[in-house]
């Protein structure tokens, strides 16, 4: 009889180790792909974790073993499954044509209302959820979520795994914490290789000895951008012009417009952003110089124009206000001068240029694609095509300004993959801002023309 009890024991225990084993190895390869940026892998990954073991746990995973030698899993560290797969799939979402889209960002906020139902209450799933929302333009969901977090205390202090999280989303909601509060964050394990060291310096307020300290943001669904100084943009608007329909009525406004925006969702810090508006070659030349001078090695700049351009023998120039003729290249600053005061300090620049283009004698402007540096151009319409407006507040806005303006508020990011936005703002401009399916206008952007730059490389 003992011998049949000390069986069953053996096997109970047996089959606890084997589920045990199950549920972890699927945690690990979820982490694992994560890590390498394999989105759709690692939520597949924890997805299968947590059919294994379905609930997240805030508190440290005691692993099997004697009493008196109590390990724990991971060093302590909390056990998310859930939020981990919904957290997975809201970074492959844009790696998704846009009509899949919405149909992973619809689960990811089912999975992650879910949590929240359940009295998980976490900065990072509100932070996560509320972006979900944005993304699917839900204002109406978003706007009860930030009212439920606001009115309840059940929750506040659960615990969420954020190794794979990537540091600027983590310093996004620390940057929101109350003084004295920080953004809870796990115990780290310092047996684990693949862990990167420099997360938790990231963030603000995070224990020295890798204690997760309490504190929840009062706000974590509305949190600014983590600016960034190696970060410098050149605004130019001019909507002023002598020269026969060069006129751009709408562009110092759009120039504003920009300039805020990089500071409120790009993470441009304000005193790294030029504006010249209305302004002559010599007054562009002078501020790009300036702020040239200022630019870190291996810095990114930004350039966005809207204004008068023009194409002359094969070479690109940005029309000053003065500029009476569309030869006088005298009264115009060339874009190869432009790129190579920012080339010569080693930045990466991107440049947008929104800009009427007819082709005079087979050439238009943006014909010049530059063959040294690196460097990404995104022109707003087509070549032979002219740059159009729509009405916001009562005043005019480019449509391309548009576009621009509103993707940057949709990504909330100080690291912008190039070709990813270029996508966006070119559906954004052909769908109008109504809708996720098809769309039509009268003005097509171009996608970015990249010259020694990778595809995924971030502004």
């Amino acid at each position: 009889m003992k011998l049949r009890l000390s069986i069953v024991i053996l096997l109970l225990t047996l089959a606890a180790l084997s589920l045990g084993q199950s549920w972890s190895n699927a945690y690990e390869a979820g982490l694992k792909a994560a890590r390498a940026t394999r989105w759709a892998e690692a939520r597949a990954a924890f997805l299968r974790a947590a059919a294994y073991r379905p609930e997240d746990a805030s508190g440290p995973t005691i692993l099997p073993g004697p009493a008196t030698e109590q390990r724990r899993w991971r060093a302590g560290a909390p056990y998310s499954p859930n939020f981990l797969a919904a957290y997975a799939g809201y970074r492959e979402v844009s790696n998704l044509k846009p009509e899949e889209q919405p149909i992973l960002l619809n689960k990811i906020a089912n999975e992650l209302e879910t949590l929240v139902a359940k009295g998980q209450r976490n900065p990072l799933t509100a932070y996560v959820l509320a972006s979900v929302y944005d993304r699917l333009g839900d204002t109406q969901k978003r706007t009860a979520l930030q009212e439920r977090l606001t009115a309840e205390t059940r929750g506040r202090d659960w615990r969420v795994d954020t190794e794979v999280v990537a540091p600027e989303e983590l310093a996004i909601i620390s940057s929101n914490v109350n003084p004295g509060q920080a953004v809870q964050n796990p115990v780290r394990s310092s047996t684990n290789p693949n862990v990167s060291p420099t997360v938790n310096a990231t963030v603000p307020g995070a224990s020295a000895t890798g204690t997760p300290p309490t504190g929840v943001p009062v706000n974590p669904t509305l949190a600014g951008v983590p600016q960034l100084e190696s970060k410098f943009a050149l605004v130019i608007g001019n909507s002023e012009s002598r020269m026969p329909e060069g006129n751009i009525p709408f562009a110092s406004d759009d120039a504003q417009k920009v300039r805020e925006a990089l500071q409120s969702y790009a993470g441009y810090p304000a005193a790294n952003v030029e504006l010249a508006v209305n302004a002559t070659a010599q007054q562009i030349r002078a501020t790009a110089q300036a702020l040239a001078a200022r630019v870190p090695e291996e810095g990114v700049v930004l350039i966005y124009f809207t204004g008068h351009g023009v194409n002359i023998g094969g070479k690109d120039y940005l029309a000053g206000v003065d500029t009476e003729a569309g030869t006088d290249t005298a009264s115009m600053l060339s874009k190869d001068e432009l790129y190579r005061m920012f080339m010569a300090r080693g930045a990466r620049v991107f440049a947008f240029y929104q800009t009427n283009r007819p082709i005079v004698g087979g050439r238009f402007f943006g014909n010049e694609v530059p063959i040294v540096g690196s460097i990404s151009q995104v022109q707003a319409t087509l070549p032979g095509d002219t740059v159009s407006s729509i009405i916001q507040n009562g005043r005019p806005v480019g449509v391309f300004t548009s576009a621009f303006v509103s993707v940057l508020n949709d990504f909330r990011s100080n690291r912008l993959p190039i070709f990813e936005f270029g996508w966006q703002v070119f559906y954004k401009v052909r769908r109008g801002d109504t809708g996720t399916q098809g769309g039509s206008s009268r003005q097509t952007p171009t996608l970015p023309v990249l010259s020694n730059m990778a595809s995924d490389a971030r502004f």
